[in-house]
């Protein structure tokens, strides 16, 4: 006899409770590639290209801080929003060393100065009568314009950068964009209540990455239970 496999059902992973409380399904966008079942847990990643701004240099030391031009930084499309941080680690005669580092703590990559620096964020930094000092720091700022559909929503992960590495909201059906971006719709905040023996992960996810997971929907008021 042939044994027949049922998929998951649009929505069948909503719990009897969220359905009375007024649980919030958006229209999204699927990202091109992506074929997930009903119950994928998703990240979001800008797809627009963000406004960058460089702060003022900031001394670590309390100290004389270096004086070099910053210049003018950019960022590229998916670039994570918030504070990065161009942040020294060695002094030396216009060649000082120097992390960026995302808004989230994690390395985008290591740059040398009077050296075009080409990651999440790109720009020149050059020396100035006083060198950049070890623990220096530059504050460069990230902003989308606000507006949701520049949002394109993909599986989430925490190894991703684009900021789809934060839970996002839950797949409400099947949907197969392997053939280009797919208008889709998802859970996207609560309250509600879910399945957590329904929802779907990235492969090779871990017991604690699927906890973390867990956690971020509920701060989205939506509770895995």
């Amino acid at each position: 006899m042939t044994t027949l496999t049922e998929g998951m059902h649009e929505g069948e992973f909503i719990g009897e409770l969220a359905m009375g409380i007024g649980f919030h399904v958006d229209a999204i966008t699927l990202k091109s590639g992506e074929n997930l079942d009903a119950g994928s847990v998703l990240g979001a990643a800008q797809t627009g290209t963000p406004t960058v701004t460089a702060g003022a240099a900031v001394s670590g030391s309390g100290g004389t801080v270096g004086n070099g031009a910053i210049g003018t930084w950019t960022g590229d499309a998916g670039a994570m929003e918030g504070t990065w941080t161009l942040v020294f680690t060695a002094e030396s005669t216009d060649a000082g060393k120097f992390e960026v580092r995302r808004p989230d703590g994690t390395l985008d990559g290591v740059g040398t100065v009077a050296v075009a620096y080409n990651g999440g964020i790109n720009g020149t930094l050059a020396d100035g009568s006083n060198d950049w000092k070890e623990d220096d720091y530059i504050p460069v700022v990230v902003v989308y314009d606000g507006d949701d559909t520049a949002l394109v929503f993909e599986e989430y992960d925490p190894a991703n950068t684009n900021g789809s590495q934060v839970v996002a909201g839950i797949l409400m059906k099947n949907t197969d964009a392997t053939g280009g971006a797919t208008a889709t719709t998802a859970l996207v905040r609560g309250p509600g209540v879910v399945n957590k023996n329904d929802l779907g992960w990235f492969s090779g996810a871990t017991a604690a990455q699927k906890a973390e997971g867990i956690e971020q929907l509920l701060k989205l008021g939506i509770k895995a239970a």
